[in-house]
């Protein structure tokens, strides 16, 4: 996968709801990569004085101007972006990647499902799709807290409604008693919305509690694996381990130092759990900014990045390679 790097600059920022917004941004000089929508890009940025990096999926369309990033107010890059990031200002990009989109999983019948800021590439997609076929039939179900939870919520209902073809819902855990979608997505649900489930393929986003609670529904509904798609979090938190015996040893070829990893984690979990620094954007194996040399007892979880001779020189993706031995690692 070829990732450029380029310079943007910020042309617009608003505040989307009271903890997300959006930036739109142009090339500083030439002009913008094609990308499809759904893929990502990687924000680079200096905090106290420390490179940190980013992924966030760009949620402007491939028909659009300029790209845009839609980031709600979580953890300490996007914080960091939400206090500083200004119109005028540039910042370093690298992108577009990821296969998460209609080009490479393309349906003619689509299910977006979406939570929180899982709707990012939700609303990139939608757009993108109705841009090429104005009558598509697309089902869009939206999970948030509240109304004013919602991100692109008049966007949404005032392309529903020039759209015969698309039908959206959403559904708030907090809202007023004539909603009719109150608390958290069901079976129930999801079947009264999408009647035809079984006849689309399902596109999923949200964090990570939300996705793995709408696939089991899915799989309950009879949706074939095949017809879902997902856009990828990296790996679930792995337990403590029980028993001191119970790791293996992470050993960093440049300096020599051990560091412990438990069964099921990943180095780059590892390696920050033990102070050092790698560079990590996506963290989900699409983006290959933590890319390493491995030797050892590995297990890929992803390999998004990787040609056949980086998997034969011991390549991996740091945020997406467990150990089932020990390894030394050189980034």
């Amino acid at each position: 996968m070829t990732s450029t790097s380029l310079t943007l600059r910020c042309i617009g920022r608003r505040a989307d709801t009271h903890d997300v917004v959006s930036w739109r941004f142009s090339p500083v000089a030439g002009t913008l990569p094609a990308v499809l929508a759904g893929q990502c890009i990687t924000l680079h940025t200096e905090i106290d004085g420390k490179p940190h990096c980013r992924a966030y999926t760009l949620s402007s369309s491939p028909q659009d101007a300029c790209w845009q990033v839609t980031i709600k107010d979580v953890g300490l890059v996007s914080h960091h972006l939400h206090q500083a990031l200004q119109v005028g200002d540039e910042i370093r990009v690298d992108g577009p990647f990821g296969d998460f989109n209609l080009t490479a999983l393309p349906c003619e019948r689509p299910l977006l499902l979406s939570a929180g800021s899982g709707i990012t590439p939700m609303w990139a997609m939608l757009r993108d799709a109705l841009a090429k076929r104005p009558d598509a039939d697309i089902r869009f179900i939206h999970s948030a807290r509240s109304p004013a939870d919602v991100i692109f919520a008049d966007e949404l209902a005032t392309l529903a409604a020039a759209h015969s073809g698309v039908r959206h819902a959403l559904i708030l855990e907090e809202a007023p008693a004539d909603h009719p979608w109150i608390g958290r997505l069901t079976p129930a649900m999801l079947a009264e919305l999408a009647p035809d489930l079984r006849e689309r393929h399902v596109y999923l986003c949200g964090p990570a509690p939300y996705m793995a609670a709408v696939k089991t529904m899915l799989a309950e509904l009879g949706l074939p694996q095949e017809q879902l798609h997902q856009e990828s979090f990296g790996l679930p938190p792995v337990e403590p381990a029980t028993t001191t015996s119970d790791h293996f040893w992470l050993t960093l070829k440049k300096s020599g130092k051990k560091v412990k990893i438990l069964p099921g984690q990943t180095l780059l979990a590892a390696l920050e759990a033990a102070g050092e620094t790698i560079m990590a954007a996506c963290r989900a194996g699409v983006c290959g900014s933590c890319r390493c040399t491995t030797t050892g007892d590995i297990e890929r979880q992803s390999v998004m990045t990787l040609s056949a001779q980086d998997l034969e020189s011991g390549v991996a993706l740091a945020c997406s390679c467990t150990a089932s031995g020990d390894v030394s690692v050189d980034y």
